[in-house]
């Protein structure tokens, strides 16, 4: 019998392509498990996210929930780089899941799934209210949560979250969440991924840095879990130099925009890229 995970992305319609290509990674790797999809959004228009729905039944035979929330909620939010208000519906995760859902895995959706998720069907939460990878490059955040009078010890990457949701829902989590956000929003720098780090600072268990490896300059020995690209450089531009990105690039071949090309191309950026190959080392 199959075992059963449930997962959680948040989008807005800038993102339809990379969570699509996201989630493609995610069933093409763990065939072996039965996945409940949920989507939270701020989509007017739901003619494209349908037509994903449509295409990750016929392949998948995986069905896709989702679930609306107003972004105006987020309009006075502080928002800087490539971030859009998207990335605050996590503070609202506990309200608009189903209530009859214990455990969730957040992923964003600039990342990929190299390998099996199975292990964290029966991974142990404990006490916690979540799971996540402790940043050990973004020493400075957890530097900054102190200056701000939070006792951290650690610091976690919020783009992928094993999270205990029956315990986010019956502690009200999102009310305390928002009111965090609100008391420390002129001091944020990584938006609500500080707000998590805040709230949560003492109430969360490290998960292993294969689940989000990320800061890569380089392939890495053992295949991980999941890559994710974090930071403004993306995998979808051409000036980019992940050592992943030919495997975004494979999944997005089997996604129904396999015909995308670089927004990005010019005669500029393509004299730019050659020069950073052919310079000597």
């Amino acid at each position: 019998m199959k075992k059963t995970l449930n997962i959680i992305f948040t989008i807005d319609q800038a993102y339809i392509q990379h969570f699509t290509v996201a989630l493609i990674s995610v069933c093409e790797n763990n065939p072996d498990l039965n996945l409940n999809i949920f989507v939270i959004h701020d989509l007017e228009d739901l003619t494209l996210i349908n037509e994903i729905q449509a295409f990750f039944k016929a392949k998948y035979n995986l069905l896709i929930s989702l679930l609306s929330l107003e972004s105006s909620l987020f309009n006075n939010y502080t928002l800087t780089h490539h971030v859009s208000k998207a990335t605050y519906f996590r503070l609202m995760i506990a309200e608009i899941m189903p209530k009859n859902i214990k455990t969730a895995l957040f992923l964003d959706s600039d990342l990929l799934v190299l390998g099996s998720l199975r292990t964290l069907v029966e991974f142990d939460l404990e006490e916690n209210y979540l799971s996540a990878v402790e940043d050990l490059v973004d020493i400075e955040s957890l530097h900054r949560m102190n200056r701000l009078g939070i006792p951290a010890k650690r610091y976690f990457n919020a783009g992928v979250m094993y999270i205990n949701l029956e315990k986010w829902q019956s502690d009200k989590v999102s009310v305390g969440l928002i009111a965090t956000a609100k008391e420390y929003m002129e001091r944020l720098l990584w938006w609500d991924q500080d707000v998590l780090n805040i709230f949560f600072y003492n109430k969360w268990k490290p998960l292993s840095p294969t689940f989000n490896e990320k800061h890569l300059t380089k392939r890495l020995k053992e295949k991980p879990v999941v890559v994710h690209f974090a930071g403004t450089s993306k995998p979808w531009l051409y000036l980019n130099n992940h050592p992943y990105k030919k495997e975004y690039w494979h999944y997005l071949r089997l996604s129904p925009f396999k015909d995308y090309r670089y927004k990005d191309f010019s005669l500029k950026n393509l004299i730019k890229r050659i020069v950073f190959f052919y310079k000597p080392q």
